[in-house]
């Protein structure tokens, strides 16, 4: 089930290939959307959305749908200090999660992602676009890391990063979370 739930995606994200996008002419951007993972889950046998809940991150007005066998991990002075503002992992910590909102001195998109491509170990920098927002996603292969960056006008980074990438099991996982990102909700039934 869980690899006709990664081809589903693989498909859902193809079928949104060109889309016109900042600084560029033309460009494939993988396109997620929240309706096409609701379209997902309900075509499956199995409710992988019933197995969550969206958490809401009230610093940024925006949440995330994260599954419950990833619970929040209460973060230390330390992380806020780094801009961490949630974390979530599974508790053989096989699988993590973690947002952080961090200063860049104002860099736009475009800035962000030349830095990205020239940062070591940093691969796979391509734009993307999650519910309507430009983003960015690039893999970190020695941390076996994938991260999705938005950019904000206050001049700042609001970084989701994922692990383990090469779990093909959890790629599936890590596409419904990627594509649950979106403005706050107050009628959905939050934990944050």
């Amino acid at each position: 089930m869980k690899k006709l739930l990664v081809g589903a995606l693989a498909a859902c994200m193809v079928m949104n290939g060109a889309v016109a996008f900042a600084g560029e002419t033309e460009a494939n951007v993988t396109e997620l959307n929240w309706e096409d993972i609701e379209a997902i889950n309900d075509a499956s046998d199995e409710d992988i959305l019933g197995q969550g809940s969206f958490v809401c991150f009230d610093e940024i007005d925006l949440m995330m749908w994260v599954p419950d066998a990833m619970p929040e991990v209460e973060l230390s002075e330390e992380d806020t200090e780094n801009g961490y503002i949630g974390y979530f992992q599974a508790e053989d910590e096989s699988a993590a999660a973690s947002v952080m909102y961090v200063d860049v001195n104002g860099l736009d998109l475009e800035g962000y992602k030349e830095e990205l491509e020239n940062t070591d170990g940093v691969e796979n920098v391509e734009y993307v676009r999650i519910n309507g927002a430009p983003g960015i996603s690039y893999d970190m292969p020695d941390d076996d890391t994938t991260c999705l960056a938005f950019t904000t006008e206050a001049g700042y980074v609001l970084e989701f990063a994922f692990k383990p990438l090469s779990d093909e099991n959890y790629q599936a996982i890590i596409a419904f979370m990627a594509a649950s990102i979106q403005p706050e909700d107050t009628s959905l039934e939050t934990e944050a």
